[in-house]
């Protein structure tokens, strides 16, 4: 169960980011996709390592890792423009 909500997650991440590409014309990053797509990688992480699947699990992590980077990186934009 934890693995779909994982997925759920990521999917409504990249779904608000093509609805902002498609249908505003935009081309900047919605600081939701990092958000979303980092809760998804952190749930799918914890789903990984329950089942003890240590290899996804970390390659979830370092996704994971990645989508925060990018969130702070967004934030800090955000204020600064």
């Amino acid at each position: 169960m934890i693995f779909i909500a994982g997925l759920v997650f990521i999917i409504a991440g990249w779904a608000v980011q093509l609805g902002k590409t498609l249908a505003r014309k935009e081309r900047n990053i919605s600081l939701l996709f990092p958000a979303l797509y980092g809760i998804g990688c952190v749930l799918l992480l914890a789903g990984n390592f329950l089942a003890k699947d240590i290899i996804t699990g970390v390659l979830n992590t370092i996704c994971a890792i990645l989508a925060a980077i990018l969130f702070a990186v967004l934030l800090t934009w955000k204020k600064t423009g």
